[in-house]
């Protein structure tokens, strides 16, 4: 009798265990999995291998989906639900779905809520690989619609960008092998999903800043994560070199962010690593995010800095403007005014000269030009450049004066606000 009472305690326990909770205490809804708003609705989600956290490949059994326990879904209960392998991590655009002919179809007919919950048992289970990420995707095919306190009940958490796509509308119901443009969101359903058996450490976090190799990061940066479901509180380590901690050595912190105490060096890469902690259980086999740290100032950063152009044509590639300062404020020389960037000169000789800005494919930075004469304590607008948008070329040719030197600033064309300047390449040349 005991050795009976103990195999089913332990098969009991099993049971229990044999399913992954991701954030169903949150309370915040979406249109996720389906639309209660909508008449019809086609929804793809993406769950990470990593913060699905399973121990072993297995079959899913069911899933539950959360809401409001005072919502009503008589409307919107004729599902259809598609599992699948993926090895997309966010959607690219409103119509970068995921292939009917990836998706398995595990459900189709009237899902019931009891009470905070919407429970769908797989009749054949799906058999999740634990190598590839899983999109969860559902049509709802009813004509009505459901009016309660919220224009949608199912509860979602934040997540990173553009993990879930979504259609409703209230035309047709959604054929998936065609479906129209969606949106994008940065949320997913809270979800339990049965028959995977939860890994004994948590799952490692996901980095929302910085991104992994990601350039010229600021010298207090602050890290952000996502929050790792049952995690009490996470584990910061940095340092120079991989798997390091030279820097900063297993700080313990509750939030999901931290900033450095201490201002990092320029121009270095470092590892960064964070881990959760759920009791005395840290999560292991997390991967360094690896990021590099902004320039020095240059050394034009000023006016009396100003780097000389002695022979023409001259060019110059500004690659550590990203850590230009706007020293004493905007400048306001010209009636246009502007971030103070970096700065050049040169000497006039009576002819005419072009000065020229470019941006090296695929920059955003939108600089504006202005040209002064006379010295820095005492500088006169000759022209501003600022036609061209963002990654548009800056060019503007102006008349000298032979002897008079002319003073060039290359900066963010925001007059209000400090923005960040980026790299380009100036070339003057003389008509």
């Amino acid at each position: 009798m005991k050795k009976f009472l103990l195999l089913f305690l332990l098969t009991t326990v099993l049971m229990l265990n044999a399913q992954i909770n991701l954030n169903i205490g949150s309370t915040n809804v979406g249109t996720a999995p389906i639309s209660s708003f909508f008449s019809y609705s086609y929804v793809q989600q993406l769950y990470p291998k990593q913060e699905i956290n399973t121990s072993s490949a297995g079959n899913i059994t069911g899933l539950t989906f959360y809401l409001d326990p005072a919502s009503t879904i008589n409307d919107s209960s004729d599902w259809t639900v598609y599992l699948g392998h993926t090895s997309k991590t966010a959607f690219t655009s409103g119509t970068d779905w995921i292939p009917a002919s990836q998706l398995t179809q595990v459900y189709s007919g009237t899902v019931v809520k009891n009470n905070n919950t919407v429970e769908i048992s797989l009749t054949t289970p799906f058999a999740y690989n634990n190598t590839d990420n899983l999109v969860v995707a559902a049509k709802e095919n009813s004509q009505s619609i459901d009016i309660n306190n919220f224009d949608e009940v199912f509860y979602v958490y934040p997540y990173t960008p553009n993990s879930t796509l979504y259609y409703k509308g209230d035309r047709a119901v959604v054929d998936p092998v065609a479906p129209p443009g969606g949106i994008r969101a940065d949320y997913k359903s809270a979800i339990t999903i049965s028959g995977l058996t939860v890994s004994s450490t948590p799952a490692c976090p996901l980095m929302n800043y910085p991104a992994n190799n990601a350039q010229s990061i600021s010298l207090l940066p602050n890290f952000k994560w996502l929050a790792v479901s049952g995690a009490d509180s996470y584990k910061v380590s940095l340092g120079t070199s991989a798997g390091s901690t030279d820097v900063i050595n297993q700080q313990v912190v509750t939030t999901t962010n931290f900033t450095p105490s201490a201002p990092l060096n320029a121009n270095t890469t470092y590892y960064l690593k964070v881990t959760a902690v759920s009791g005395n259980i840290q999560s292991s086999g997390c991967a360094d995010i690896t990021f590099k740290t902004v320039p020095p100032v240059p050394v034009n950063d000023a006016c009396s800095g100003a780097l000389s152009a002695t022979a023409f044509p001259y060019t110059y590639t500004q690659n550590d403007a990203v850590s230009a300062t706007n020293n004493n404020g905007f400048i306001t020389i010209c009636p246009d005014a502007m971030n103070d960037g970096t700065w050049f000169k040169f000497i006039g000789d009576g002819g005419q000269f072009t000065v020229k800005i470019t941006m090296p494919a695929g920059s955003t930075f939108d600089p504006q030009m202005d040209i002064y004469s006379g010295a820095c304590s005492n500088l006169a607008c000759v022209n501003t450049a600022d036609s061209a948008g963002g990654g548009g070329a800056e060019t503007m040719t102006i008349p000298t004066v032979a002897g008079t030197e002319y003073f060039i600033n290359i900066g963010s064309y925001e007059e209000t606000v400090d923005v960040a300047e980026d790299t380009f390449t100036i070339t003057i040349t003389k008509l």
